[in-house]
């Protein structure tokens, strides 16, 4: 009788899954990802740096598809259906300052969701690494390119005398 008490109580000192300690759960679970995609996107609606990126999306499938995107990816019991980040995001011409602008609206949503620095910053680093599938516009060349493409060309020598320079 003691040992059948014992490894009772041992069994429900065991963490399922579900349990507060996940990502998941953390999040609030399905509801509470919902929530967060939806402060997300009225987030995004409001910045002039995004707003236009997403005109004409049909944002009712844009929420139920982050939402389940979110909560696949956080270990939760949802199914992503959608098409991979690169395949989402291609012909986008997405920049880094986007993505940024992106972010910063994220955190802005955890924030407003009362969500702890380490749920978001966990959150964070789940989705950080899909940012080179996700930024995809093309970039100005780089200043060795760029010389190299513009030669010993000297372009100080043509512009006009600065005014501290006198005239």
């Amino acid at each position: 009788m003691v040992l059948l008490v014992g490894v009772l109580l041992t069994g429900c000192q065991t963490t399922p899954r579900g349990a507060p300690d996940t990502l998941y759960v953390q999040l609030g679970e399905r509801a509470g990802i919902a929530r967060l995609t939806e402060t997300l996107l009225l987030d995004i609606a409001a910045d002039p740096r995004l707003v236009d990126d997403f005109r004409g999306t049909d944002i009712n499938r844009l929420h139920h598809m982050l939402t389940d995107f979110l909560c696949e990816n956080v270990g939760g019991p949802c199914t992503y259906t959608g098409d991979d980040m690169a395949n989402v995001h291609r012909g986008l011409d997405i920049t880094s300052t986007e993505f940024n602008a992106l972010v910063e609206n994220l955190v802005r949503a955890m924030e407003k969701q009362q969500l702890s620095t380490g749920v978001q910053n966990r959150l964070l680093a789940r989705l950080a690494p899909m940012r080179h599938d996700i930024v995809n516009a093309p970039q100005p060349p780089s200043p060795e390119l760029r010389a190299l493409i513009l030669g010993d060309l000297e372009l100080s020598r043509y512009s006009a005398p600065r005014v501290d320079q006198g005239l």
